[in-house]
């Protein structure tokens, strides 16, 4: 169900009203036959010295949360600011929730209870709530609370309303709706409800609902090097930038140098960094600190704690959170343009410019990168992502194409141009067909060369816009349809649906996480497994020294235990579960494909065997001994973690499955 659907605008025409259903009384009214549940009592007289509109809570600001919408999206209160709020906790299994959620269902069609906003908050699983959901076909809007809601709110495992007034304070608060305790409660929340629109401000109107996907960030409390407190909560009111890294990491040893230094020019402007390492490689974290001019805080999490908060696998992983605790830009890996799009990110983190002010101190007339415009503008990144255009760098990367001179210039941006593609290692941000190749070079904007006055970039002149395509997509490339219908399919906003689509649609932000992924990581698709058979003939050595391992043998350890049709197991005792090739694919070719083989560590491996020699190379990626650590444990880590295998210890187990002399390519 589409949050947009759910929390609508529910404005009715004067004079319309609603039936309510009586099945929750008629429910109560036999199956209880208490005199507590009758109609004809005083409802407030039901309630305690200390509940309901004199609950100690009443009267305090409500705390601060971002809650999870089904659709993966991300609603904080704060985005309810002007409206009266109804909130309900509960957990789905517990007695009484269904009644709960389908008479909140009613109070929210009831015409009378306009403006207020109501949300259900449940302590579960996203896939229990979903299930919740769809058996009682609740009407009221349902997020997950993974927990730290409730806990902010004192609330425990009985059932709890909390109303609030539109500035966000507390008025009234009811707990434990159970058996007789159940009609009078609800009866003193329905009169509350009748009062609170009463306290919304003069002039409020219809609120639109702004759900973000910027997640609240994680907070966490640790010690640094020195001893020294770190409390990412206390640093709220500032723009801090968590940077997990590995000292033994080449990728974070390219990427501090070009961040490090940015950090210590806003530190002035209210900016904290935090860094996370997952050990102490060798005692030289203090000597590496010093080499790179770290002098920031730099927390230590041996068990990937805070790792696992931030789902971070791979270093360097970045994080700038906002002044108000949620996370504005993530960037993975390390970036040739690091510096420039850190310091856009953080002014417009900031807040005290506006985003066309900022966009117009660009460098004029040069390339920026799909980075710089993302920061601004994510809902055109999010439907260019779903278009091959975002993906055009992979289509050269199959053969040897990558290296073709008149290939290249056509699967990248602005190649030889100020700013623009020079080549894979050094401007990688540039590959790909982005942003500037149709709007052109992002420096000058907004307006034509920024001239004072302009409010939006320049709009795309379809004609001209043809041109542009016909510069590539030209003899044997030439498009197989008409230009006006191919620009239907890569331009923004043209369709009334494609914001709802692409916004809350599970399978399209699927693929554009998959695509993003390959794009940023250099990672290939669709690539199929071959099994550990195939790899023999030519790395004999390394197959023996892995057929020793415990790797080797773990389908055998399902079987023990009676579990290997369990698919809750299965992934991570096998090879390419799900995928081309892999474990349970019936067209697969290759041989058995049960326990944990080479190319769980090293790619699917179709490519690599039908590569000629010249490219072998090229065509191994996934773990690498130029990522000895930081993509090892990644990797290790979804399978060897805190739920499954608590006691694993990375540096003991490497040694293990390590391949103690790798054999060349002959």
């Amino acid at each position: 169900m589409l949050p947009c659907a759910l929390l609508r605008d529910r404005s009715i025409a004067s004079g319309a009203r609603l039936v309510r259903a009586p099945g929750l009384a008629l429910l109560l009214a036999s199956a209880l036959a208490l005199p507590a549940c009758g109609g004809g009592g005083d409802a407030g007289s039901a309630l305690g010295p200390q509940e309901g509109a004199n609950h100690p809570m009443v009267g305090r600001k409500a705390p601060d949360f971002a809650a999870e919408d089904p659709s993966g999206l991300w609603l904080p209160l704060s985005n309810l600011k002007g409206k009266p709020v109804a909130l309900l906790f509960f957990r789905p299994g517990a007695a009484f929730a269904p009644e709960l959620v389908a008479e909140l269902g009613r109070f929210r069609a009831d015409p009378d209870n306009v403006p207020t906003v109501f949300l259900g908050l449940a302590r579960d699983s996203m896939d229990r709530i979903k299930e919740f959901q769809r058996i009682q076909k609740a009407s009221l809007p349902l997020l997950r609370d993974s927990g730290p809601i409730g806990a902010s709110y004192g609330v425990g495992d009985l059932a709890t309303i909390v109303l609030l007034d539109a500035d966000g304070i507390v008025r009234f608060r009811l707990d434990g709706f159970l058996g007789a305790q159940l009609r009078p409660r609800l009866e003193a929340t329905r009169e509350m409800l009748r009062r609170l629109p009463q306290i919304v401000k003069e002039g409020a109107q219809a609120l639109d609902l702004a759900y973000t996907k910027d997640p609240r960030a994680p907070v966490f409390a640790s010690r640094d090097l020195d001893g020294r407190a770190v409390d990412l909560a206390a640093l709220r009111g500032k723009v801090v930038v968590l940077n997990f890294f590995d000292q033994e990491c080449p990728h974070c040893q390219r990427d501090l140098p070009r961040l490090v230094p940015v950090l210590k020019e806003f530190r002035s402007r209210g900016v904290a960094a935090i860094g996370i390492a997952s050990r102490d490689a060798g005692g030289g974290m203090r000597r590496f600190l010093k080499e790179h001019g770290i002098d920031y805080p730099v927390v230590l999490d041996p068990k990937r704690a805070i790792f696992a908060q931030y789902e971070s696998e791979g270093t360097p992983d970045t994080f700038i959170v906002d002044r108000d605790g949620f996370i504005r830009f993530r960037e993975k890996g390390d970036r040739p343009d690091r510096a420039d799009l850190t310091r856009l990110q953080l002014r417009i983190a900031l807040g005290r410019e506006t985003p066309l002010a900022i966009a117009a101190t660009l460098p004029k007339d040069r390339y920026a990168g799909d980075g710089a415009c993302r920061s601004c503008h994510l809902r055109e990144y999010d439907d260019w992502l779903l278009t091959p255009h975002s993906i055009a760098w992979d289509s050269l990367q199959k053969g040897d194409k990558w290296r073709d001179g008149e290939c290249v210039p056509c699967h990248v941006t602005a190649k030889g141009r100020p700013g623009g593609f020079v080549d894979p290692e050094t401007t990688l941000q540039m590959v790909n067909v982005q942003c500037e190749v149709c709007h052109g070079p992002g420096g000058g904007h907004p307006g034509a060369g920024g001239h004072p006055g302009a409010s939006e970039a320049p709009a795309v002149d379809p004609v001209a816009l043809s041109g542009v395509c016909a510069t590539c997509h030209t003899g044997k490339f030439v498009l197989n349809f008409k230009v006006d219908e191919a620009l239907a399919l890569v331009a923004h906003r043209d369709h009334p649906d494609l914001d709802r689509l692409f916004r809350y649609s599970g399978l399209q932000r699927q693929r554009i996480e998959e695509v993003n992924k390959r794009r940023l990581e250099k990672f290939k698709s669709g690539v199929a497994y071959v099994g550990a058979d195939a790899c023999r003939d030519c790395h004999a050595r390394e197959y023996d020294q892995w057929s020793g391992t415990p790797h080797a043998a773990a389908f055998a350890r399902l079987l023990q235990q009676g579990r290997g049709g369990d698919n809750t197991c299965t992934p991570c005792h096998t090879t390419g579960m799900g995928r081309k090739g892999g474990f349970l694919d019936k067209s697969a070719t290759g041989g058995p494909m049960t326990n944990v083989q080479c190319e769980v560590c090293h790619g699917p491996g179709d490519d690599h065997v039908k590569a000629p020699r010249a490219l072998k190379k090229e065509t191994i990626y996934g773990i690498t001994d130029q990522c000895s650590f930081c993509i090892i444990q990644g990797v290790c880590a979804t399978c060897h973690d805190q739920a499954n295998d608590p006691k694993f210890d990375i540096e003991k187990a490497l040694p293990r499955v390590r391949h103690a002399a790798a054999k060349k390519e002959g």
